[in-house]
């Protein structure tokens, strides 16, 4: 079950490995907060897209996949739930809350994440 959202177009070309669509999802003052996936407890922060763009690049592909679950929209505010998926088995689940612009870019992207449940 995949859903519709706002941030469709960052996760497609996060999950692609493509890393200046991934950045173009984002406003030039975009703040980034992320759990990290290296160092449990910490936070992994990223102001503007020329760190965003180092952040993305440093990253590179990955194997999982994100898929919306559920998502609802208040104004310019998305809250987005999915699950990051390889091959079929579902790795963790997040919860994302993002502020976009009038042109529909990411201005404030927040994400919590923990392994899926079994």
């Amino acid at each position: 079950m995949n859903v519709v959202s706002p941030l469709d177009r960052y996760f497609t070309a996060l999950d692609a490995g493509d890393v200046d669509a991934t950045t173009a999802a984002f406003a030039d003052d975009a703040l980034y907060i992320r759990p990290s996936l290296e160092v449990p407890g910490m936070l992994e922060i990223a102001r503007g897209r020329d760190e965003l763009h180092e952040f993305f690049r440093n990253r590179g592909k990955r194997p999982f996949r994100h898929e919306v679950r559920a998502c609802a929209v208040d104004g310019r505010d998305a809250f987005v739930e999915g699950v990051a998926t390889e091959d079929g088995k579902e790795l963790n689940s997040f919860l994302v809350h993002a502020v976009l612009d009038e042109d529909g870019l990411i201005t404030r992207y927040f994400a919590l994440m923990a392994q899926a449940p079994s």
